[in-house]
C-alpha cells in the first residue's frame, strides 16, 4: 500500500491518477472524505486525516509500505504557515512512518531549496528536507523547478491576469530563469521513484529542457492563448508595496513578498538526474503548455 499525502492537489491528483493505472494499491489521507468522489472513482482508499493530527496520520500510516509526501503551499494563509505545514507536517508523518514500519518515504521538496535560503518557503523546505534525512526511514528527495499543467496555479493565475490585461505584465526585470516541468513528466519521476529501490536515501534535483526567463514564460504563455500584446516591467518596489498591502487586506493575496523574493532567483538545474536516473526526455515548455492552456 502506497500513503500519499496531498492526493487531491495539483500534482497529487495527477499523481494518484497514475498510479491507480499502473494498478498500485493506493491511500490518499484527505480532510474532508465525502469531497473525495473523485478518488474514490479511481479506487483509491480514503481515510480522514491531516498533516496536523498526528493521530490521525498514525492510523492512516497503519499498512502502508510506501509514503508519498506532496503536502505543501506556495503562500501562507490564516492557519497554515509554512512552518507548520512544511515543517511540523513532515514531522507528523515521518513520525506516523516510522511507527507503522513504513520502509520508505518520498518527500517532494523544490529546486532553490537550500540551507540560508532567502525565503521562508527554500528555507523552511529545507528545515524538512532535514527531517526527512535525520530519519531512520529510507528517503528519496525530489527538488522540482516550476511544475506546470492542467490545474497548476501558475499558469492559471498568470493567463488570466494575461486575458484582462491590455499589457504583458511582468515583474521586475523578468530576467531570472525557471526551468519549467511538465506534470506527466514528474509523475513518471515519482513512480519510478516509488515501485523500486533505485533511488534510496538519494536527493534529485529535475526541470524540463528549457531555461527560460520569466519574461520568455510569459510570452510563451500568451502565445499559447493567441494573445499578442505589448510588454509591461512592473518594478519590484512597487510591487513590493503591492505584496504588502495584498498580505494586510486579502485572505490570499495574488502575489506575496516571499514570491517576490523567489522571482528573482534562477532555479535551474543540470538534466542529468531525470534522463540518467529516470531515464526520462522530458517535453518542451511550449509543446507542454498545447496539452492544457486555451486560446482566447
Amino acid at each position: 500500500m502506497i500513503l500519499v499525502t496531498g492526493g487531491t492537489g495539483f500534482v497529487g491528483s495527477h499523481l494518484v491518477r497514475r498510479l491507480r493505472q499502473e494498478g498500485l494499491p493506493v491511500r490518499v489521507v484527505v480532510r474532508n472524505p465525502d469531497k473525495a468522489g473523485a478518488l474514490k472513482d479511481l479506487g483509491v482508499d480514503v481515510v480522514r486525516g491531516d498533516i496536523s493530527d498526528a493521530a490521525s496520520l498514525e492510523k492512516a500510516a497503519t499498512g502502508v509500505e510506501r509514503v508519498i509526501h506532496l503536502v505543501g503551499i506556495i503562500q501562507e494563509a490564516p492557519g497554515a504557515t509554512f512552518e507548520g505545514i512544511h515543517v511540523d507536517g513532515t514531522r507528523n508523518i515521518l513520525e506516523a512512518s516510522r511507527k507503522s514500519g513504513v520502509r520508505h518515504v518520498f518527500y517532494q521538496s523544490a529546486l532553490g531549496t537550500r540551507p540560508n535560503a532567502k525565503s521562508e518557503y527554500h528555507k523552511t523546505k529545507w528545515a524538512a528536507e532535514e527531517l526527512v534525512r535525520a530519519s531512520e526511514i529510507p528517503y528519496t528527495i525530489l527538488r522540482p523547478s516550476l511544475i506546470y499543467g492542467a490545474g497548476d496555479q501558475f499558469t492559471i493565475r498568470l493567463s488570466e491576469m494575461i486575458r484582462l490585461s491590455p499589457l504583458l505584465p511582468v515583474i521586475g526585470s523578468g530576467r531570472s530563469k525557471i526551468q519549467p516541468i511538465f506534470i506527466d513528466d514528474v509523475a513518471a519521476c515519482i513512480l519510478k521513484a516509488v515501485t523500486s529501490d533505485c533511488c534510496l536515501n538519494e536527493i534529485y534535483e529535475i526541470g524540463g529542457p528549457d531555461q527560460l526567463s520569466y519574461e520568455e514564460v510569459t510570452v510563451a504563455i500568451a502565445e499559447a492563448m493567441g494573445v499578442k500584446r505589448p510588454m509591461l516591467h512592473l518594478p519590484l518596489f512597487f510591487m513590493r508595496s503591492m505584496a504588502t498591502v495584498f498580505e494586510a487586506v486579502l485572505p490570499k493575496a495574488p502575489v506575496t513578498a516571499d514570491q517576490l523574493i523567489m522571482l528573482q532567483e534562477d532555479t535551474v538545474c543540470s538534466m542529468s538526474d531525470i534522463r540518467e536516473v529516470f531515464g526520462i526526455e522530458p517535453i518542451g515548455f511550449r509543446v507542454g503548455l498545447k496539452k492544457f492552456i486555451s486560446r482566447v
